[in-house]
C-alpha cells in the first residue's frame, strides 16, 4: 500500500468553548460541537504517517493504518493501528469571514474506539492552517469524508507547508539571485507592492528516509516555458503545495476571479513532473514578508509564505519561536493578513491546468 502523511494539531493544543470536547460519545457526526467555538492554542503541527490502498483520507475506511509506531497527543500507538477522519467541522473566523474545513482525526484503538478524537487536520494544502489563538465558530458539522454521502478528501488536499528548492532564482533589487543566498533585509521584487524587505528565511531538510516514507514531499518540477510559452525561464522546482499564480478566462469562468493561486502539484502531467531529490535528501526554503506576496521565481509568479495561516508545521520549535517573535500575527495590534489571491485546492487547480 502507498504511504501518505496527514498534518494535525493535537487535541491537547485545542480548546472547545463551554467546557466542550472534540470527543463524542459514539461513532458520530460532530453535532455536539455545533454552535461552540474552537480555538487553536498552538502552531505545533504534527505530521502523522498513514498507509492506505487509495489516495483519500476517509471515515469508516478499514484500510487506513499508521505506517509505524507513532506518538499522537501524548500516547504511542503501534504500527498498523487503524485511523479515520471521523467527522467534518466547518469553522468560521468572524474577523475575516473565512470558513475552514477540519477533519476529526480518530485513532481507533483508543477508548471508546470511535468516540475519541486525537486532533484536527485541515483542508487547503499550503497555507490551509487557520490562525492560532482566535476563537472559530462551529457553523456546521457532518459525518466524515467518503462516508454517508460525503465526498472523499484526497491526502494531497490537506494542509501542508509551501517552500522553494535551492538553486531557484528569485528576482531582487539586484536581479535574479539563488534563493539559498537570500537573507533577511534583502529587497525582493513583488507583483503588487514593488520592492519589499524580506523578513525571514528558514530551511527544512527531508532526509532520503523521510522521502521514502512519504514520497508526496518530493518536489514538483514545472518545466521551462510550460506556463505560457515563455515562463518559467528554467525548470522550476517547488514543494507540492507551493502555489503558482494563474490568470485567464478559465479562472474567470470557473472561479469568478481574474487571477488565482494554484498548488504546484496540480500541474502534474503535461506541464510538470515529480522531481528526483538529491542523494542527500531534499532541502526546502521558506520566505516571509510583512504580507502574503506574489514574487518572481525563475520569472514565474509564485507565492511567498502566508503570514496569516502559518504553514510552519515542518519547522523546528526554535524557528517557530523566531517567526512568532518577528510577526505577532492575529494580535489586537496586528490584524490578520489576507491572502494575496484566492487560494485553490489541488483538485480545483487541475481544472485550470489541464
Amino acid at each position: 500500500m502507498a504511504q501518505y502523511s496527514v498534518w494535525i494539531l493535537e487535541k491537547g493544543n485545542i480548546t472547545v468553548s463551554g467546557g466542550g470536547s472534540l470527543d463524542g460519545v459514539t461513532q458520530g457526526d460532530g453535532s455536539h460541537l455545533r454552535g461552540r467555538e474552537i480555538t487553536l492554542n498552538s502552531n505545533q503541527w504534527v505530521e502523522t504517517f498513514i498507509e492506505d490502498n487509495d489516495p483519500n483520507f476517509d471515515d469508516n475506511d478499514a484500510t487506513q493504518a499508521l505506517s509505524f509506531a507513532q506518538t499522537i497527543d501524548g500516547q504511542t500507538y503501534a504500527a498498523g493501528t487503524r485511523v479515520e477522519a471521523e467527522y467534518i467541522v466547518y469553522l468560521l473566523d468572524p474577523q475575516t469571514g473565512i470558513t475552514y474545513t477540519a477533519y476529526a482525526y480518530n485513532v481507533n484503538n483508543s477508548s471508546p474506539a470511535y468516540g475519541t478524537i486525537e486532533g484536527l487536520a485541515f483542508l487547503g494544502g499550503a497555507n490551509g492552517f487557520p490562525p492560532v489563538g482566535r476563537p472559530l465558530t462551529v457553523v456546521n458539522t457532518s459525518e466524515g469524508p467518503g462516508f454517508s454521502g460525503n465526498p472523499p478528501v484526497p491526502y494531497d488536499q490537506l494542509a501542508g507547508p509551501p517552500c522553494f528548492t535551492p538553486g531557484t532564482l528569485i528576482d531582487t533589487v539586484d536581479g535574479p539571485r539563488p534563493v539559498e543566498r537570500l537573507a533577511p533585509g534583502d529587497l525582493i521584487r513583488t507583483r503588487d507592492h514593488g520592492l519589499q524587505v524580506l523578513r525571514w528565511v528558514a530551511r527544512t531538510h527531508l532526509t532520503p528516509a523521510d522521502l521514502r516514507a512519504d514520497p508526496r514531499h518530493l518536489p514538483i518540477c514545472i518545466r521551462a516555458q510550460a506556463l505560457d510559452g515563455t515562463l518559467p525561464r528554467r525548470d522550476l522546482r517547488l514543494s507540492p503545495q507551493h502555489r503558482v499564480l494563474i490568470s485567464g478566462w478559465k479562472a474567470e469562468l470557473l472561479f469568478a476571479e481574474p487571477e488565482v493561486l494554484v498548488p504546484a502539484v496540480a500541474f502534474l502531467g503535461d506541464r510538470a513532473v515529480r522531481a528526483t531529490p538529491d542523494p542527500d535528501g531534499q532541502t526546502y526554503l521558506h520566505l516571509l514578508f510583512d504580507r502574503h506576496e506574489i514574487i518572481f521565481a525563475e520569472g514565474a509568479e509564485v507565492e511567498s509564505l502566508f503570514p496569516g495561516w502559518i504553514s510552519d508545521a515542518a519547522l523546528p520549535p526554535a524557528l517557530r519561536a523566531e517567526l512568532s517573535a518577528l510577526v505577532p500575527l492575529g494580535s489586537d495590534a496586528v490584524p490578520l493578513p489576507r491572502p494575496a489571491r484566492t487560494l485553490l485546492t489541488s483538485s480545483e487547480g487541475r481544472l485550470l491546468t489541464r
